[in-house]
């Protein structure tokens, strides 16, 4: 039984060693190309990386978290063509993260140092910065002045 597990967990690292990685940083685009025509891609956990499919070989990767996800590619057959590792790295180095005890902060200092959200920031910085973004989204989205 015991070599039976090595011997998975030996393959499982071996796929793992050689799948293409694909890095993508988070809350950016990246345009990526596939050697041949996809039919369908499945992304293993979209919460950290997201597709959009712009032709049968072409697509852009969207990092929404830090972490490591996979993209498995089929053909119009259905079979598995490739399984990719798509690596999500946190946002470029303007990024100030303030750490208060147990609360975290993040601060997008490009040109001025402004609050971002940036996942694990504390929920309070979070849901106030959320709340913000989703109002103005409403004012824009609305009929701007009203008249009277």
């Amino acid at each position: 039984m015991r070599l039976i597990v090595l011997s998975l967990t030996a393959s499982l690292f071996a796929t793992a060693a050689s799948a293409e990685q694909v890095w993508v940083t988070m809350d950016q685009v990246k345009p990526y190309t596939f050697k041949q025509e996809v039919a369908q891609i499945v992304i293993g956990n979209p919460g950290i990386a997201d597709v959009t499919v712009r032709d049968k070989t072409r697509v852009l990767l969207f990092g929404k978290a830090p972490g490591l996800t996979n993209m498995f590619l089929f053909d119009a057959d259905g079979n598995e063509m490739e399984n990719l590792l798509v690596r999500v790295r946190a946002s470029n180095s303007d990024l100030l993260t303030l750490q208060r005890g147990g609360q975290r902060y993040t601060y997008n200092c490009t040109t001025a140092c402004e609050q971002t959200m940036t996942v694990g920031d504390s929920a309070e910085a979070f849901g106030a910065m959320t709340s913000q973004v989703q109002q103005k989204f409403q004012q824009a989205a609305g009929s701007g002045v009203k008249s009277e």
